[in-house]
């Protein structure tokens, strides 16, 4: 499955909701700011993400670097527990947030889950108010990709990683570190 595919009732969700005047494109953003976003991903989603980011010349320096300020300025890194369980989920600033244009600049297609599920519900948006996490729709996506379980196990196994679901920026910030 690729990941569109595995993003699919998400995506059509979130297009739904687009063409009945309640998408994010008029709203400041507030779902990923410190305000309320804590955000973790999942082995397959931190793939998926990493190689977006590889294949558009987007995994550097500039990238390393914006994650680690991420991680420091919000204690990621802290409380994380074995990485089955986090014993605090700690909110923060996503690092592809850049403050200066509405919509997040990554594709839906390798979004986290959990992005494309947070959807607005009133056409008025304008400051995140009405948004709220749509647990339904990511309940389906995990039944319509049951061997997606498997596939996280193989992938921590083939990049060493100890973690089950962590927050974004120590996701990718471990692949800096993979020899791959």
């Amino acid at each position: 499955m690729d990941p569109q595919e595995r993003r699919k009732n998400l995506i059509e969700r979130n297009e739904e909701l687009e063409r009945l005047g309640m998408g994010c494109s008029g709203c400041s953003g507030t779902c990923c700011t410190y305000e309320a976003n804590s955000m973790m991903v999942t082995p397959i989603e931190a793939v998926e993400l990493v190689d977006y980011l590889k294949t558009n010349g987007l995994f550097n320096d500039e990238l390393k670097n914006r994650l680690q300020e991420t991680v420091a300025k919000y204690r990621l890194d802290q409380g994380l527990g074995n990485g089955k369980r986090s014993y605090l989920r700690r909110t923060y600033t996503c690092p592809f947030f850049n403050h200066k244009e509405l919509g997040c600049p990554l594709p839906r297609e390798v979004k986290p889950f959990g992005c494309i599920a947070f959807n607005s519900h009133n056409v008025e948006l304008k400051a995140g108010e009405h948004c709220y996490s749509e647990k339904e729709i990511l309940e389906k996506r995990e039944m319509l990709a049951p061997d997606e379980a498997a596939l996280n196990e193989e992938l921590k196994q083939q990049h060493a990683l100890y973690w089950d679901k962590v927050p974004m920026p120590v996701a990718l910030l471990d692949f800096f570190n993979v020899k791959k």
